[in-house]
């Protein structure tokens, strides 16, 4: 199953125990494709290294965190620009489900979750893709 994980859920499963460190996990294991692009490993890397966040990564752990996601996913460079979310950030998520032929879009952005659906793919929580996930 193709999935991308916004950063928001990824920040989740890196740093506490739950729901998206199992979905995390479910990545590890090879059970689902996690689709990336640059610019979401970016994002990554500059929100784990802001000084207002509670983890503020060096540079170089921040650089770690993301080579391991890296390695861990499949890079997708979108090629078309999306302007469908207010926030342009959100776009970059759209582009690379897109891109990436995602099966599902999982997050916890309100203003995502809104979309409900995006060219065929949900727009979920982690909780309710691993309620979907674990009954298949």
């Amino acid at each position: 199953m193709r999935v991308v994980i916004d950063t928001n859920v990824l920040i989740s499963a890196i740093f506490w125990t739950g729901k998206p460190k199992h979905l995390l996990n479910q990545v590890r294991l090879g059970k689902l494709t996690l689709l990336t692009s640059k610019t979401l490993l970016a994002e990554l890397k500059e929100i784990l290294t802001r000084q207002d966040k509670p983890f503020r990564l060096s540079v170089a752990e921040a650089e770690q965190v993301v080579a391991a996601m890296r390695d861990l996913a499949e890079i997708v460079e979108p090629r078309q620009r999306l302007s469908i979310c207010q926030d342009e950030e959100d776009n970059r998520v759209l582009e690379c489900a897109a891109e990436g032929h995602a099966e599902w879009i999982i997050t916890g952005d309100l203003q995502l979750l809104g979309l409900r659906s995006f060219q065929g793919m949900p727009l979920v929580t982690v909780a309710s893709f691993l309620s979907h996930y674990e009954k298949a």
